[in-house]
Order: structure tokens, then sequence, then C-alpha cells
């Protein structure tokens, strides 16, 4: 039995645009994207996440009720062949990690008022998060392992921990941070994930950490992973 691997004919002209969009409008970016100043960035790179929303591509492996289109993994993947040549193209096409997989785990366990807080100003671009589970001591891989702890105090959670490698921290809004709210049950019930505005006293976000993808401190203003400690 024979398996077609084409794409069908409407997604591939979305394929090709992106490329040309990638090679015209985003490549060019990468020269200037270390002497700009924040502000000079989001003047540069708003209007082209505009241009994206208007061709029905942003975010688009999400539901539409997340403010996405629908297109699912594998169509996110084909996408990333061509944005995986940049490594700001996911942010200008509203995909990139940690933002669209937090979205998706705020649209599963937040509330009402958490998604209209969290989750509706990230998809739309105008926050960026972080994820923050991986710790100094422990296999950042295996969340049975996790030693931050959360303990309720009143109508809040008072966090004690040391986090390492937090994706997307180095310029995010808020974080979702993993943590241990039960000791006292099995490790795959006990702990919990929780969203900590990257204001909240007593969160310091120590240093950048680099790493073969990010060996100067200067890149991780402008990349969705920078991975601070």
């Amino acid at each position: 039995m024979a398996w077609d691997f084409e794409t069908e004919p409407e997604f591939q002209e979305q394929l090709d645009w992106t490329r040309g969009f990638l090679d015209e409008h985003i490549l060019p970016l990468e020269t200037i994207e270390l002497e700009v100043t924040d502000e000079q960035w989001k003047a540069l790179t708003a209007p082209l996440k505009q241009q994206v929303k208007d061709r029905g591509l942003w975010a688009c492996h999400l539901d539409p009720e997340l403010g996405g289109q629908g297109f699912g993994q594998v169509k996110l993947g084909l996408m990333h062949e061509i944005l995986g040549r940049s490594s700001i193209a996911p942010a200008i096409f509203g995909n990139n990690a940690p933002d669209s997989g937090n979205a998706e785990l705020l649209a599963i366990g937040g509330n009402d008022e958490q998604k209209k807080q969290w989750m509706e100003p990230l998809l739309a671009g105008e926050l960026r998060s972080g994820f923050s589970m991986t710790e100094p001591d422990t296999a950042g891989s295996d969340p049975t392992l996790l030693e931050t702890s959360a303990v309720r105090d009143g109508d809040t959670w008072v966090i004690n921990g040391h986090k390492w490698f937090t994706s997307g921290g180095s310029g995010a809004d808020f974080l979702i941070a993993m943590v241990v709210t039960n000791p006292d049950v099995h490790p795959y019930q006990g702990s919990s994930m929780i969203v900590v505005p990257t204001d909240t006293p007593g969160l310091e976000i120590v240093r950048d950490v680099p790493n073969m993808h990010h060996p100067y401190p200067g890149q991780f203003a402008r990349h969705p992973m920078g991975t601070p400690r």
C-alpha cells in the first residue's frame, strides 16, 4: 500500500509564503537584533506579526478557541522546517516555545480569570512566559525528583526553591513553575504548576546560563528560549 506524503495544495501555498516571508523580512533582522533596544525591536517585529495574523498563520497549531487555526502538530512541524532556519522566526509566528506550550497548559488547567489575565495576552503576543521545572541538584527530565515546594498561606502560595534553565525566563512576564504542593502522596500526584509573575517579591533571576545555542548572554533578550537560573 502506498503512503501519500504530499502536503495539500492549500497549505503548501502557506508554506511557500512562509519561506519567502522568512527570507525577505525575518532573516535580515538577525543582522541588527543585538544592536537595537527592546522598544525598537517591538516596533520592527509588530508589523511582521500582523502580516502573519492577516495570513491566518498566527499560532496556527492551536485550536480556534485558543486563538489559533487548528492546523495541528504535523503542519506545525512542516512550518518549523522553514522557521527553524532562524531563531527569531517562531516568535514572529506565535508558535515559539515555551509560550505556545504554556498557553495550552493555561487552556487546560487555568480558570477563567487566569485565562483572561495570562493566556489571552500570551496568545496575542503581548506577554512572554517561561517554564520553570529543572533544578540544579536533580535530574531536570524527571519531575518526580522536584525539591522546590509551595505551601498554602491564606489565598496565596509561598514557594521555596532554586530553579535552573528556566526556558524563556530571561524576558518573561510570568513563569509557570512546577513545584511540590503535597509531599505526603506519591510523586506522580503531589506536584502542581503555579503561575508566578516575574515581579513577585522574592523571585530572583540570578543570571543567564550560556549554552551552545546561546553562548553570549546578550542574545537572551531577543530569544524566547533564554535559560536563566
